[in-house]
């Protein structure tokens, strides 16, 4: 039995682009994974940190046979083999290289000390929901009931109430 993943991959230092689609080719060199679709890139500001560069953002969808905490383990790996460095001194988001995130893993709910499914932050990260929305408007988010497109849609209205952050993002393209 497969399971239907989405990842979230992000970059705000080095070559962030190259940097996102070596990470996704990685992922897609494990066994029992099955690379499927990755959104375009997108630029955006930071949200919940202070930086001077801003990130780019992607969503990739594959298909696996491996349990999540498999799939956690290979996201950190493969982390840590572009370059992360998590320096747990510090609190907060820190800028980084790439950042793994498994933003679903089919219709799994799941809160535990070293994963929590679906991603906790999904709902009000622009940088997430804009790349989602472009390559799976129609999956379900097994919290909410709501369909991508309808959480992306209600997520632009908070923003623009103000009862959220700002956040600033943009369409980009893949290096040739």
């Amino acid at each position: 039995m497969t399971e239907t993943v989405f990842v979230g991959l992000g970059s705000n230092l080095g070559d962030s682009s190259h940097l996102l689609l070596e990470g996704w080719e990685l992922i897609g060199r494990y066994q029992g994974v099955t690379l499927e679709n990755i959104s375009l890139p997108f630029l955006s500001s930071p949200v919940g940190m202070a930086s001077n560069f801003w990130f780019t953002n992607a969503v990739g969808k594959l298909q696996t046979s491996c349990p999540a905490g498999e799939i956690l383990d290979l996201l950190l790996d493969t982390e840590k083999r572009l370059g992360r460095v998590r320096d747990r001194k510090k609190q907060g988001y820190q800028d980084r290289e790439i950042d793994l995130d498994l933003i679903y893993y089919g219709a799994e709910v799941m809160d535990t000390p070293r994963l929590t499914v679906p991603h906790p932050h999904r709902n009000d990260r622009l940088f997430v929901l804009e790349p989602l929305v472009t390559i799976a408007p129609d999956f379900v988010d097994p919290e909410t009931g709501k369909s991508i497109a309808e959480m992306h849609r209600q997520l632009k209205i908070r923003i623009e109430s103000g009862s959220i952050e700002p956040q600033e993002i943009s369409t980009g393209g893949w290096p040739l």
